[in-house]
């Protein structure tokens, strides 16, 4: 007798689910210990049973990339202070997602792997992605449209971005080996990054 078919929040709470598990395994034991059979197994249905939800391993850990990039979101605006202008609101969101990134080292890795399909093959995992990034464009847009900064607003975001990635992966791999650590180096590289911005004639 064939299985009664799911309506689309069914489906939707099972994948969050499912996904909720792998991301629990990984934390605990690392990406090589997700497995279909495992999951399952913690969720208490049939291993089998866990291709109703995800066609594969890939499909499953892009859902729980894109849950960790919702939740490094969240952590980076509850922290974003608009208050104090342009650079204590830059500031805000760098050191955020620094922030992010030492608590959640886990989190971190798995969303920023090199190991992993591109993100274009996920719909889902790539508006992820971009939320945040689109994000500090537009907040820098807002201090280019007032003349604070001169340039284009978003490859300032990718410089950004770019100096926090770097900065994260060689303290990850503990690499800062050259004189200065990484709380010595983010407000220099931020302020550095800004000034040169202001300055451009």
């Amino acid at each position: 007798m064939a299985r009664p078919a799911l309506d689309a929040q069914q489906l939707a709470a099972m994948r969050r689910r499912l996904a909720d598990q792998a991301l629990a395994i990984y934390r605990e034991r690392g990406l090589a210990a997700v497995s279909f059979r495992r999951v399952a197994e913690a969720v208490g249905i049939s291993h089998t049973l866990i291709y109703r939800y995800f066609p594969d391993k890939d499909a499953l850990l892009a859902q729980a990339r894109a849950a960790c990039f919702r939740d490094f979101e969240t952590f980076v605006r509850a922290r974003e202070a608009e208050d104090g202008g342009m650079t204590a609101h830059i500031h805000s969101v760098a050191q955020a997602y620094i922030d992010f990134a030492q608590q959640c080292p886990a989190d971190y890795r798995l969303m920023f792997s090199t190991e992993q399909p591109p993100p274009d093959r996920y719909p889902q995992l790539l508006a992820a992605r971009q939320s945040l990034f689109e994000h500090t464009v537009a907040l820098i847009d807002r201090y280019v449209q007032r003349g604070e900064l001169r340039g284009d607003a978003r490859l300032i975001a990718h410089a950004l971005w770019i100096n926090l990635h770097g900065l994260m992966m060689l303290h990850g791999a503990q690499q800062l080996v050259h004189g200065m650590t990484l709380a010595q180096l983010i407000d220099p590289i931020i302020d550095r990054l800004l000034t040169s911005e202001e300055r451009k004639p």
